[in-house]
């Protein structure tokens, strides 16, 4: 291994790429987060990407204070992920979590020895592959009016409801409320099997996350799926084909499709023993 850098300096880790990919291409010449620039050390088949940085402004005390500095958070994370990206660019990458750093060159160096062969593993499954990310989003008055004209169990409740007593219809008013609600969930659910079963040809392995709030998205209408597609450069037009065609088919339900993309593979970078 060679590494560089002061000895005063701390790591900071961007990600580990395949030395084999090393040998047509190299890494390219940027700054790091501290700028100082970006370099690489290797063990076996694996190249860690690093840049030294300030061993007092990188130090875990240190960091944990600047994290609830919203402008030094918003820059230094964008940074790491423009990084990342412009290695992902030509690298099959196993990119690290925001701000990894390691406090000297044998601390590295242990972590790469010692999961190697996961590591490896780790980067060969997401070779050739990109990820990207779909949110659909659902308009509320539409999917309500699709439920009241032609969900069966509801349709029925209206119908029986007039011709109940009074004071019995009230109650089942809040009832027929109720099932409605229940009802457009069950639909929701419903679309969204559909959409991942026809999707499922062209995915490597899918991961769902987290459904944003309209405070967080802006828009008018809801969220009703945020997930993370893995895809084989291979078969990446055919995917874009059916998401097409998927978004053409559900437009009349009122769901709007948003692609983006190719992400580095930070949602499925996980590996087992997660201690990098």
């Amino acid at each position: 291994m060679a590494s560089t850098g002061a000895a005063t300096d701390f790591l900071y880790l961007y990600g580990v790429i395949l030395v084999e990919e090393l040998q047509t291409k190299e890494v390219p010449s940027i700054m790091g987060i501290d700028g100082k620039a970006v370099s690489d050390v290797f063990y076996k088949r694996i190249a860690a990407c690093y840049t030294p940085v300030n061993a007092q402004t990188f130090s875990q005390q240190q960091i944990e204070l600047q994290l609830k500095d919203p402008d030094w958070l918003k820059d230094k994370a964008f940074h790491h992920h423009e990084i990342i990206s412009e290695i992902h660019k030509n690298f099959t990458i196993l990119p690290m979590s925001f701000c990894t750093v390691f406090q000297k060159m044998e601390n590295l160096e242990a972590i790469l020895k010692n999961q190697y062969n996961e590591i490896l593993e780790k980067l060969h499954s997401l070779k050739d592959q990109q990820e990207w990310n779909l949110k659909v989003y659902y308009n509320t008055e539409k999917i309500l009016n699709y439920i009241n004209l032609h969900n069966p169990t509801v349709m029925d409740l209206k119908e029986k409801i007039p011709t109940m007593p009074k004071g019995k219809q009230f109650i089942m008013r809040k009832k027929l409320e109720q099932l409605i609600s229940s009802q457009v969930e069950l639909e929701l659910a419903k679309w969204w099997q559909e959409i991942s079963d026809e999707l499922a040809f062209y995915v490597t392995t899918a991961n769902l996350r987290k459904i944003w709030g309209r405070e967080v998205t802006e828009r008018k209408d809801e969220m009703m799926v945020n997930c993370d597609f893995l895809i084989a450069k291979e078969t990446a037009n055919l995917f874009f084909h059916k998401m097409k065609d998927l978004e053409k088919k559900y437009a009349e339900f009122g769901c709007g499709f948003q692609l983006t993309g190719p992400w580095p593979p930070y949602h499925f970078s996980k590996m087992a023993k997660e201690t990098l």
